[in-house]
């Protein structure tokens, strides 16, 4: 079984490439906000469609959430949600078992930073 990437030395936020993204610090915390809401609900369906056995819709639930981080200089995020989609998509359950647990790991990362910035 393969061990998920390590992502703990990838930038939580990276405010520099959230700015870039979208063009004004106030909407790219905006946007980090917005997602951090929607995480838990997000980390909830993945883990249900992973218990179900639903790794092609595991893969596609994880690519969707990369995606709408995408503008919002998550790097580490992203790079746990990659992992976890290749994995789901390789069909190994074990493995997307690791990267579901690594991911959690980088929300949690992430809500604490956003807690921490207000």
């Amino acid at each position: 079984m393969q061990q998920p990437d390590s992502t703990d030395e990838l930038p939580v936020w990276d405010q520099a490439a959230a700015v870039r993204s979208v063009g004004d610090l106030g909407l790219a915390r905006r946007l980090l906000a917005q997602l951090c809401a929607g995480l838990p609900d997000d980390l909830a369906a993945l883990r249900r469609l992973h218990a179900a056995g639903e790794l092609t819709e595991l893969a596609e639930r994880a690519h969707h959430v990369s995606g709408g981080a995408a503008y919002c200089g998550v790097t580490a995020l992203r790079a746990s949600l990659k992992t976890l989609e290749q994995r789901a998509r390789a069909g190994d359950a074990a493995d997307s078992a690791a990267a579901l647990q690594a991911l959690a790991v980088q929300i949690e990362r992430l809500l604490a930073h956003l807690r921490a910035l207000d």
